[in-house]
């Protein structure tokens, strides 16, 4: 499995999916699509999966963040304050 950015330390590993959307493509949908089946396969393996969404094309898609927020240890915007949330999930995770 593939993710985005993947952050570790020892045995321990967080995928990490980035969306930034501003058209009506399908990232958003796809990894909506994708989200609770790799949070079992992460889930399974002991690891974490969080997500980072910005842009309106995301926003526009409540369904689509719901579930994304449903299957996830962590989902922030894209904003220096929502980023310290997700480095502190991350100090927090591996420690």
């Amino acid at each position: 499995m593939t993710f985005d950015i993947v952050a570790s330390k020892e045995d321990k590993y967080v995928g990490i999916e980035v969306s930034f959307q501003v058209t009506k493509n399908s990232v958003i949908d796809r990894k909506s699509g994708q989200a609770k089946s790799r949070f079992e396969q992460i889930e399974t393996l002991g690891y974490k999966i969080g997500y980072v969404l910005d842009g309106a094309g995301n926003l526009q898609r409540e369904n689509a963040l719901r579930t994304i927020c449903s299957y996830s240890h962590c989902t922030v915007a894209f904003s220096l304050k929502e980023l310290d949330v997700l480095c502190s999930f991350l100090k927090e995770y591996f420690l």
